[in-house]
């Protein structure tokens, strides 16, 4: 395995062997190798100085079938998810075929653990299975979902951490825990009387800080009115966001953050998401927080969710005439080195230099994910637009293509809290690059 022969000059067939020289060695040969975390990838650097990357099969060559392949590759993510190491080796392996089984199975493993495993390893999980899912054209869209999830995540454990109790030596639950506690057990449709039974001193903030928060608070309006609005299409799975509208647990915590950002606004109303209205006098959050709490009242319980009435899904139909609809900048769908691996090809790449790979027709024809090449870029972990041919220095990440600027613009304390939580990876928890000003 650690040896290359280099391709001697051609010879006749018929020369003697007593007149061929004598080979000394072999010219071409392996001077580092180093195996991956689960020993799936060999990396080695020849004597000419280039890097070679080889593929080691989980049974050594021998052929599975179908079932103990899945449970081999299946046994390694587990390892890598609770371990911590990093699971790219993996991904080599796995052929378009075997995605949707092992999303499957991932989970089912995932959920027969103790609640406060499932708690460690719930972003992670969620990270794995994004990166399984784009390596098959039929899943691509819920790579968007768990990348949304994500964030959902992130933002809220952010904004939660900002409140402190009122007395300083309150014996047991959080800020935090009582509103999650609050808004799980008061199902009213009214955002005002929800926010009534809350210590509304709990939530007070420097008024620099809520406006710092302001595109935070905005990607948490615009996806609730997204969500909603896409509802009466929920039988086009395609569409990104399409497993938000059964997931129970997803929609309590943005009606959870909903229920802050209305208080927030009463401290300084420029915080609260901007909503582009028919009507002067209509009550943008109230209505959202109304129907989202419908929709999650279907879902919320254990078990299988109940279909949204008819008089719900009419309401959501009448949204586009109410509130203009935003058009959500997902995740560049990012073609990556691993999902080109696939057909086991061998792939020759030079440093420095991009690699020319043709793009994913089947992702990029799906609804919201076609990028036009004029198109404005956004700082997807900010929310900040860039425009159309950004200025600034930006760095991206090489395992979902998240772009993001070096450099904060703005230097507010719970801005730098959430910016340090993305120093050294992505919210997927990829590493960063350098990325070009042109980069999609």
């Amino acid at each position: 395995m650690a040896v290359f022969y280099g391709s001697a000059a051609p010879r006749s067939a018929d020369e003697p062997a007593i007149k061929r020289p004598r080979t000394t060695g072999p010219a071409v040969h392996f001077k580092a190798m180093q195996l991956s975390w689960t020993s799936l990838a060999l990396v080695g650097i020849d004597s000419h100085g280039k890097l070679s990357m080889l593929r080691i099969s989980p049974s050594m060559g021998h052929p599975l079938d179908l079932s103990l392949a899945l449970r081999h590759l299946l046994f390694l993510l587990e390892y890598c998810m609770v371990t911590g190491y990093d699971w790219w080796d993996i991904l080599l392996h796995v052929q378009p075929a075997m995605v949707q089984s092992l999303v499957d199975r991932l989970h089912e493993e995932y959920t027969r653990q103790t609640a406060a495993l499932q708690q460690v390893l719930s972003t992670r999980i969620l990270a794995m299975k994004a990166s399984l899912c784009k390596l098959s054209p039929c899943t691509v869209t819920r790579v968007c979902d768990y990348h949304a999830k994500l964030f959902l995540t992130a933002v809220s454990s952010t904004l939660k951490s900002l409140l402190r109790p009122h007395i300083l030596n309150t014996p047991d639950k959080s800020p935090g825990d009582r509103l999650a506690e609050i808004c799980a057990k008061v199902t009213d449709v009214d955002i005002d009387k929800v926010m009534i039974n809350l210590k509304t001193e709990e939530f007070v903030l420097d008024m620099n800080t809520l406006q710092a928060l302001q595109q935070l608070l905005q990607w948490v309006g615009d996806f609730v009115l997204y969500l909603l609005a896409s509802l009466p299409n929920q039988g086009a799975p395609l569409r990104p966001g399409h497993s938000f509208l059964r997931d129970g647990a997803a929609l309590g915590l943005l009606r959870e953050l909903m229920v802050v950002i209305r208080i927030w606004g009463l401290l300084k109303p420029s915080c609260l998401p901007v909503y582009t209205a028919t009507s002067d006098t209509q009550d943008s959050m109230s209505l959202l927080f109304r129907l989202l709490t419908k929709l999650w009242i279907c879902c919320r319980d254990e078990g299988p969710a109940s279909e949204p009435d008819e008089a719900l899904v009419d309401e959501c139909c009448l949204l586009p005439s109410q509130l203009l609809i935003p058009s959500l900048d997902w995740l560049p769908v990012s073609d990556g080195l691993v999902s080109r691996l696939q057909p086991k090809q061998p792939l020759r790449l030079r440093f420095g230099k991009a690699p020319a790979l043709p793009g994913s027709a089947a992702a990029l024809q799906l609804d919201g994910l076609a990028r036009a090449p004029g198109q404005p870029k956004i700082d997807h972990l900010r929310r900040l637009h860039l425009g159309a041919h950004p200025t600034e220095e930006c760095k991206a990440c090489t395992r979902c293509g998240c772009l993001t600027m070096l450099r904060s613009p703005n230097k507010t304390t719970a801005v730098r809290q959430w910016e340090q939580r993305w120093i050294k990876n992505c919210l997927c928890g990829g590493l960063w690059r350098r990325a070009p000003l042109s980069c999609p």
